[in-house]
Order: C-alpha cells, then sequence, then structure tokens
C-alpha cells in the first residue's frame, strides 16, 4: 500500500494546501476585492514612497514635465509590482503548527511552525508568521531567514516559558510576505491553532519524617511489577530489560529469551485528595500554591512507586499505573477553579489519603489523616 500523502498525514494550512489549481480570472479578482482575512499593508520604506511619489505628481502636474511623470510612473509601478509579487510570493506555501507535549508554568515550552514550499521551479522568500497565546503576554513574529527552495520545508521555532497555570492555545495570527521590496506586506490568516495545558509550576517543599507518621508512609502493600520477591508470571524478552531477569532454563526449552516477573515485597501506596473549595482557598495565591504542590508530591511519589490513585473533588478520579495516568492529572490541574464545597470527600482515595490544607503564614500543609507530612 502506498505512503499516505503529506496532506493526510498532517493539517496543513494556507494557499497550497489543495493541489486543485484555481482560475485565473479569480486570482485576479481577489487582487481587487481580497478575500476576508487578506489585507495589504504598506511597510515604512513603503509609506515614504508613496510620499514622495505624491510629491512628485504635484511637481509634475504643476511643471507639465515629462521626466516627473515618468518618475511618478516608475514609483507607481514599484508599488504594484510590490504588492503583486508579495502576493504571488505566498500562493505555494503551506504551513502547519507544532507544540511541546507538555507545558509547565516557569518552564521552557515551544511551538514550531513547519512552512513548506510547494512550488515546482521558484523559491520561497520573506515569510514571518505572527504567534500569540494567553500562556504567556510575550507575542513574537517568526521570520523565515534564508530562502526555501522547492519542495523544501523548514521549522520555525518559538520558545517561550508560560507564566500562568491554564488551558488554552497557541495561535498563528497571520502569514506575512514583504518580498520583493519591502514596500507592501501581504497579509494572510495563519488558521492554525493548538490546544495545550499549562501544568502547574513544580515548588520545593518540606515532607516531615517523624516516628508518629513513618507507619502512615507506609501505606499498603500491591503486587506490581518489580524486580525482587514473588514470581507472578513470564513473559516474552523486551528491548531494555536486564539480563539478571531472564529464566535461563526456561528460555533453553522454547528457544527464545523468556523474563521473569516478579512482584515487589513492599510497595508504598497512598491517594492524594485535592479539594477545591472556594471556602479552603480564599486567596489566588494559595489556591496557586497548593495546585502546584500536589502536582510536585505526586510526580515525587510516583517515581518512589508509592502513589496509587490521584482524586479531585468534584472532578475525575485517576489510577495512576503509567506516566499518562499522571500527565492526565496535571491536565486536571491545569484547568482546576475554586468551587463550592462538593459531597464525596469522605469515599475518595483509600485508607492513607494526602489532602491538602493552608496553614499559617499562607503555606499549604499535606495532611494523612489529620497529621501533618508536608508543607509548601
Amino acid at each position: 500500500m502506498a505512503a499516505p500523502v503529506a496532506e493526510e498525514r498532517f493539517d496543513w494550512k494556507g494557499p497550497a494546501v489543495s493541489n486543485r489549481r484555481g482560475s485565473l480570472l479569480r486570482k485576479l479578482v481577489e487582487q481587487v476585492i481580497p478575500p476576508k482575512g487578506h489585507k495589504v499593508i504598506p511597510t515604512g520604506s513603503g509609506m515614504l514612497l508613496i510620499f514622495i511619489g505624491l510629491t512628485i505628481g504635484l511637481a509634475a502636474y504643476n511643471t507639465v514635465n515629462n521626466i516627473l511623470f515618468a518618475a511618478l510612473a516608475l514609483l507607481i509601478a514599484a508599488l504594484i509590482m510590490s504588492g503583486v509579487v508579495c502576493w504571488g510570493n505566498l500562493l505555494c506555501a503551506r504551513w502547519r503548527l507544532e507544540t511541546s507535549s507538555t507545558f509547565r508554568v516557569g518552564e521552557e515550552g515551544q511551538a514550531t511552525v513547519v512552512l513548506e514550499n510547494a512550488r515546482q521551479r521558484f523559491p520561497l522568500f520573506c515569510v514571518s508568521f505572527g504567534m500569540q497565546t494567553d500562556a504567556t503576554d510575550e507575542k513574537r513574529r517568526l521570520y523565515m531567514k534564508q530562502r526555501l527552495d522547492p519542495g523544501e520545508e523548514t521549522a520555525l521555532v518559538w520558545r517561550f516559558k508560560p507564566a500562568r497555570r491554564m488551558k488554552t492555545h497557541v495561535v498563528v495570527e497571520n502569514a506575512v510576505s514583504s518580498f520583493p521590496f519591502g514596500f507592501l506586506s501581504k497579509f494572510l490568516p495563519g488558521e492554525c491553532e493548538k490546544e495545550i495545558r499549562v501544568w502547574p509550576k513544580r515548588i520545593a517543599y518540606t515532607r516531615y519524617r517523624s516516628p508518629e507518621i513513618s507507619g502512615l508512609l507506609q501505606g499498603r502493600s500491591s503486587k506490581k511489577q518489580g524486580v525482587s520477591g514473588e514470581l507472578i508470571g513470564l513473559r516474552h524478552y523486551e528491548k531494555g530489560d536486564a539480563q539478571r531477569s531472564i529464566h535461563w532454563k526456561v528460555s533453553a526449552k522454547q528457544g527464545r529469551l523468556i523474563v521473569k516477573q516478579n512482584a515487589t515485597e513492599t510497595q508504598s501506596l497512598l491517594d492524594i485528595v485535592v479539594d477545591p473549595a472556594s471556602f479552603l482557598w480564599k486567596s489566588e495565591e494559595a489556591f496557586e500554591k497548593m495546585c502546584s504542590f500536589a502536582s510536585s508530591l505526586a510526580e515525587d511519589l510516583f517515581l518512589e512507586g508509592k502513589l496509587d490513585s490521584c482524586f479531585i473533588i468534584g472532578g475525575p478520579s485517576i489510577r495512576i499505573q503509567r506516566v499518562g495516568d499522571l500527565e492526565a492529572f496535571f491536565d486536571a490541574l491545569a484547568e482546576l477553579e475554586p468551587c463550592d464545597a462538593k459531597a464525596g470527600y469522605q469515599d475518595a482515595g483509600g485508607v492513607n489519603r494526602i489532602c491538602f490544607q493552608p496553614v499559617k503564614g499562607g503555606s499549604v500543609g499535606a495532611f494523612v489523616n489529620e497529621i501533618q507530612i508536608g508543607q509548601a
């Protein structure tokens, strides 16, 4: 079966998304009556050229000087040619938007515009894209610095640090061509946007380890796959498996590598419960700190193998078994807002559930069965 063409694999935008050629008459009409979102704006040098042209035109009519009329005609021709070539430069361009898989407050993420020249003969010059997102107050224009030959593509990268936790979009506002003279700029709608979720900022916090709570932090045991303990099964060898986990006797009998699956002898499991009740979090700063604390603690417990599930009161309950489950919890936190108190707190999580409450000094505490185990 033939490989899918680019249009089927990617969501391209721009004039060259379709291979069908428009009629010449329609293209000429678009020069006089641009479609919605299309516009031509003079640049600074273009405004200066227009001013010079008006001055020469007035002088030509007053003096009836043929040389001045010829100079005026050349200026008008340069403006018209600039507009036509600007429009033609974008006719065979297409682009798509790609973003990082994750965004986190204070950490660098990126949005990339992939630009392709769909022409067969002529290169593409001087194209730029206006970028915008509510995750940062910064707006950016990405410039193509080198010519793009027919059939080639290039990536224009915008790196930024989100300033706030949210669910939002990265938008390509417009595509602009100022080729060849820089007197006029042709604007086309960008038509691209990607939804992103900005996770809470990772913060430093203190975890308390005292005899009073050491037993609680052990949680309950679980037979998750590990490297020691009780044998719970066999499976085929996969790239990256440790050699010590290979069952050599069974492998010799079957003629292929077989790996042992063992249960960990003790696996501490705790549940994280997030209550967004507005009566608890009376300030926005405290609520943001709680979200950051919950995400940071969940990440650390997951890496330690001590996290069982995450629960948001009035929201989703997520069983944490893989990285994707933890990211789903972060996605839920990215959209979380304070709300009225809802039922379900007593049923959330298991016996050892971690909940969060404000403490003195504007800090946020983490509690297990009313015993404080951490503070941020």
